[in-house]
């Protein structure tokens, strides 16, 4: 196969890898190691090249796809990179996501309905994955032709998130300017700003909630799953050595200017104790809609955490807010 046409592809895709290997070298270097070596130019003579080329076509749009894999292909299948898939992770209800970039021996397109789509990431215990749209209606071509999107399977709902190559750069500058939380190599896959997220400062505590649509999930009712973030970033402010979260409150709105209330006891059944020497929590639930077949469109609400701890409160109730986060409503397909 010749590459000519190539060379702008090439600069791009080169210089955004360039800049992920030295970010995964300074904040994980587990994913940096797990990184493949890449195929070179494309020719006949390899069974993964030739695998490649059977499931992508040589379009204008799919070039960056196809420059990527010359660079590296994809992420080491091995057990203790599994935890540190490239676009990103997550932990809910005791179930581990974790989204690894596939070898392009093990690149597949699956078929949903009319829709034949190229996954080319993928976690083995959610099945979540991230794919390109490589043959559609034509109804459907000019909008999400080549684009990297997560479809849920019998509703046909997709999160779109461009064309493979603006997708691929905006996610790296994410990395880079620190839009997603990494901890001990491990990076969030709910970013941390931007849209889809909230966060406030309060008594020295930073809480941040993000969402994402659950195109893993199959009910006839949207899923979203939420990600809170608690981080004690100024003591002084705090004032006190620990806080232990004692209730929550949530407000969640739908269409039709309608909402309904939930509150409760902890969090996911836990009473997290915060504290100067362990300054950081997090946890995952999910919201879905339920109120008269209205979509949810978002939430806000707040914590109230203990100073000290529940069995030896040392002040007055601390209120952590949560301003409003809309969810990503994601397209229908008809």
């Amino acid at each position: 196969m010749r590459y000519k046409g190539f060379t702008q592809n090439y600069t791009r895709i080169r210089k955004s890898v360039a800049k992920l290997e030295t970010w995964a070298g300074k904040h994980s270097p587990q994913l940096l190691s797990s990184f493949a070596p890449g195929l070179g130019w494309m020719g006949g003579e390899s069974i993964p090249v030739r695998e490649l080329l059977r499931v992508v076509s040589d379009s204008p749009a799919m070039r960056d796809f196809l420059i990527l894999y010359h660079l590296h292909d994809g992420q080491r299948r091995i057990q203790r990179f599994f935890d540190f898939g490239l676009f990103g992770s997550y932990e809910c209800y005791g179930q581990f996501c974790s989204l690894s970039w596939l070898p392009s021996r093990m690149l597949q397109v699956v078929q949903m309905s009319h829709f034949k789509i190229l996954i080319f990431a993928w976690c083995h215990n959610t099945l979540n994955y991230l794919g390109i749209v490589v043959d559609c209606p034509e109804s459907y071509a000019e909008q999400i032709k080549h684009h990297v999107v997560q479809m849920q399977p019998q509703s046909f709902r997709i999160v779109d998130k461009g064309l493979f190559g603006q997708f691929f750069d905006s996610y790296v500058d994410s990395l880079i300017h620190n839009n997603h939380d990494i901890r001990d190599g491990v990076i969030s896959m709910m970013p941390n700003s931007g849209p889809y997220t909230s966060s406030s400062l309060s008594h020295g505590i930073r809480t941040t909630v993000s969402v994402m649509f659950c195109a893993d999930e199959t009910p006839r009712l949207r899923v979203y799953r939420y990600q809170v973030t608690f981080e004690i970033v100024d003591s002084t402010a705090l004032g006190f050595a620990s806080v232990q979260l004692k209730e929550r409150y949530w407000l969640i709105r739908y269409g039709e200017g309608k909402y309904t209330e939930v509150g409760g006891a902890g969090v996911v059944g836990e009473f997290p104790l915060i504290s100067v020497d362990e300054p950081f929590y997090r946890y995952c639930s999910r919201v879905q809609d339920e109120m008269d077949d209205l979509a949810v469109e978002g939430f806000e609400g707040f914590f109230t955490l203990v100073p000290g701890s529940l069995d030896e409160p040392l002040g007055e109730d601390i209120i952590l807010p949560v301003p409003f986060v809309e969810v990503p409503v994601p397209l229908e397909l008809r």
